[in-house]
């Protein structure tokens, strides 16, 4: 019954659920670097320069200052003195600073310049997750070339320690939003026809543009009626003057001109009236409609002049 049991729980155990990676902002205890040959001015500053940088970029930093002072002072020079490149003194500095990573800088002075490197380990086994080195760096750019190490072994540890959520499987993707272009049809579907408007087709009519022509015309027939009517009083004013006091010779010819020009003037006025109606009304017409066919008309009488109009009225 017990074996049972036992078998249970191992299956149990090997189908659970893994632990998920923590959360949060990665922790990282800065240790002291390991210089060989240069200042304590130097080092001072570069250990600085990191804790700022892995401060300005989100990770939590945990200063090897705050973690000593809580220790007497046996266990403190022996912390400082052990060797940070052996497994058990990584993993004792991350158990009594309680930091996922463990940062160590190493600086070293060469006749051609300074070289610079930088390790991250697992506080919890001591191994290597990332490093990278700059030699030949001058002091002036030995921060420069510390935030340039910085910028590669960081991110690798991120990855390593955060790594990003896994991909969705196939199955709970959701089919992609099929998008038909305009102009394009799905096989087995037919377009469905759109009704087409009807074309907007501006009619604009030319009457207004020879309005003036029958109104010129008008006006130049009225000027002559006025002058052959004039020439009609004439004759009129001849015959009744002269029958009084001068005597006339040939009256019949006189009265002839007269009846003549009277007859010529009544024409000449009706045919001026009929061209200046057909000018306005072509003036006056809208534009959006045909012209009138409007025709004018003029005739003479015995006992006068008619003047009139005929055609298609809307």
């Amino acid at each position: 019954m017990l074996i049972s049991l036992v078998a249970v729980f191992t299956v149990v155990a090997a189908q659970a659920p893994a632990l998920p990676a923590p959360q949060g902002p990665l922790s990282v205890l800065v240790a002291p670097p390991d210089a060989t040959g240069t200042p304590t001015h130097v080092v001072d500053f570069a250990r600085e320069h990191i804790t700022e940088q892995l401060e300005s970029r989100g990770v939590l930093v945990i200063r090897m200052d705050n973690v000593t002072r809580k220790l007497p002072a046996t266990k403190r020079r022996a912390l400082l003195r052990c060797k940070r490149t052996e497994a058990p003194c990584l993993q004792w500095l991350g158990n009594v600073s309680q930091a996922e990573v463990v940062l160590v800088t190493e600086l070293v002075r060469k006749p051609r310049g300074y070289r610079a490197s930088m390790k991250t380990h697992a506080a919890k086994d001591g191994a290597l997750i990332a490093e990278h080195s700059v030699s030949d760096v001058l002091e002036d750019g030995l921060l420069d070339a510390l935030t340039q190490t910085l910028d590669v072994v960081l991110p690798a540890t991120q990855r390593a320690l955060r790594p990003p959520p896994p991909a969705p499987r196939i199955d709970d993707v959701p089919p992609p939003a099929r998008v038909t272009r305009p102009g394009t049809s799905e096989p087995g579907s037919q377009p469905t026809p759109v009704p087409s408007e009807p074309a907007l087709t501006q009619t604009s009519s030319s009457a207004r543009r020879w309005a003036w022509l029958p109104a010129a015309g008008g006006v130049v027939l009225a000027g002559v009626g006025t002058v052959f009517y004039l020439k009609a009083k004439d004759r009129y004013d001849t015959l009744e003057t002269g029958g009084a006091d001068i005597p006339l010779r040939d009256s019949d010819t006189l009265v002839s001109q007269g009846k003549s020009a009277q007859t010529v003037s009544r024409v000449a006025f009706g045919l001026g009236a009929a061209g200046l109606v057909a000018g306005a009304v072509m003036f006056l017409w809208p534009e959006d409609d045909p012209p009138a066919k409007v025709v004018p008309s003029a005739a003479v009488t015995s006992g006068g002049a008619m003047v009139g109009l005929s055609g298609t009225w809307p």
